[in-house]
Formats: structure tokens, sequence, C-alpha cells
């Protein structure tokens, strides 16, 4: 595929959510992979919590592409809409939970946290805006 091909595909909505599906795997994998090493330096590494943790990131891909497979369902554009907004939750969850491990390993992540707080201070002044509104 050239390069124009990928741009028409990005710019479509479902080019958009496969995307997001992407960057949710390669978080995951990050998740995975960080969560390992920071169970083998504080000693509480097992393999049984390994697997658990392989069998949840497993299914909750599973659900993440039954809801993409349920967009086409849906009337145009809400589907996408409501599974760009679930999508881009999830992938906030998994890289809270890799500055988590990080945070572990002793890895300075100031700098994320504060773009974390503010992307929350923003969230919350677009809600209050919105509730006051009302």
């Amino acid at each position: 595929m050239d390069i124009i091909a990928w741009k028409i595909l990005f710019s479509s909505g479902e080019g958009k959510i496969i995307y997001l599906l992407g960057l949710i795997a390669a978080a995951m994998i990050i998740d995975f992979i960080s969560g390992c090493i920071c169970a083998k330096m504080t000693g509480e590494f097992k393999s049984k919590t390994g697997i658990n943790g392989i069998l949840k990131k497993m299914v909750s891909m599973m659900v993440l592409l039954l809801f993409f497979m349920m967009n086409f369902l849906l009337p145009e554009g809400i589907g996408f809409s409501l599974t760009a907004v679930l999508y881009t939750g999830y992938l906030m969850m998994e890289i809270q939970s890799i500055l988590e491990n990080m945070d572990k390993l002793g890895i300075n992540t100031d700098c994320f946290k504060k773009t974390e707080q503010a992307y929350k201070d923003k969230l919350k002044e677009e809600k209050d805006g919105k509730d006051s509104n009302r």
C-alpha cells in the first residue's frame, strides 16, 4: 500500500477506529511487558498471574473487536462515535497502568502526570460548563 492509500484508510471513521484499536494493542503489549518486568524486580512474578493477565487482555481485545463489528448495526455515525469514546477510555486505562508500572520501577513520570492532570482538569471544566448551561 502506498502512502495515499493509508491516508484514505485512516481518514474514514472505520480507519480511525482501527487506528485506535492498534494503539490499544500496542499499549496492551507495553503494559504486559512493563508489568512482567515490575513483577520480576519486586519478586512477585508468578506464571499464573501472567497467564491471567494475557487471558484478560485477549478477552478485552475480543470485546473491543465485537464493538467494532456492532458499529455497522447502528445508525450511521452513532456507532463509530460510541466506539471511539469506548476505545479512547480503554486506551487511557492502559496508559495509566503503564505509568503505574513505571512508578513502581522508579522511573520518573512527572511530565506524564502533569499532562494527565491537565487533561482531567480540562474535562472537568467542560463538564462544569455543560452542567451550568442546563
